[in-house]
């Protein structure tokens, strides 16, 4: 792996993966470099488990090919030059327009899903709006508004229900304390795997489209 080290004024050391197969160090000027070995050696389990998993998730965001195809639920669900009329004439920012408004008219299945688990578990919001966020999912508000990140089109729908009962929960508990992830725990009870698998999907939220 290559690593990248830059000796600056700091007291702490960070190490950072930069992708699958490089990775930046960032030590205090007066450390040696011996002591930069024996750092580097006590974090090679670890360099090299995280490498492995951003090389998976990497191989995963690759299986995707959002420039010709749409997905929905996880799925592959056709060419977008058979979904969408004249795409292939059109400029790429038409495309990427044309590309969002397929996924944004999708939204209101989002919407019909999580009036379904609020009634299922007596957790309410007052609305539902749809975001672009690069960073988030969703968000709860204390007013109860639920955003709603309108990719989650894209995801398996088992994780979008895992987002949507992840929000409706801080509308008791608006932290991420362990009574929270308790309350999450009692309406899903695979969160945790489900918080696992939705890590891999976090590609999307970058995902330009087209």
């Amino acid at each position: 792996m290559n690593i990248e080290i830059i000796k600056e004024k700091r007291r702490t050391i960070v190490l950072k993966l930069q992708g699958g197969q490089s990775a930046v160090l960032r030590v205090p000027k007066n450390l040696s470099e011996q002591q930069i070995a024996e750092f580097l050696e006590s974090k090679s389990a670890w360099l090299e488990r995280n490498s492995k998993k951003l090389q998976q998730q990497q191989l995963f965001a690759n299986s995707f090919d959002f420039a010709q195809f749409a997905y929905l639920d996880g799925k592959k669900v056709g060419a977008l030059k058979d979904i969408l009329p004249h795409f292939d004439g059109q400029l790429e920012s038409k495309k990427k327009k044309a590309t969002r408004a397929f996924y944004l008219s999708h939204f209101e299945d989002i919407v019909r899903l999580a009036k379904e688990i609020s009634q299922r578990t007596g957790l309410s919001f007052s609305e539902i709006v749809p975001i672009n966020s690069v960073r988030v999912w969703g968000s709860f508000n204390s007013q109860k508004v639920m955003k709603l990140n309108w990719k989650l089109v894209l995801l398996p729908k088992h994780l979008t229900e895992y987002v949507i009962c992840h929000e409706l929960c801080h509308g008791l508990q608006m932290n991420h304390q362990p009574k929270f992830w308790s309350l999450v725990g009692k309406i899903c009870p695979n969160f945790k795997a489900h918080k696992t698998e939705l890590s891999n999907f976090s590609f999307l939220l970058k995902q330009d489209f087209c």
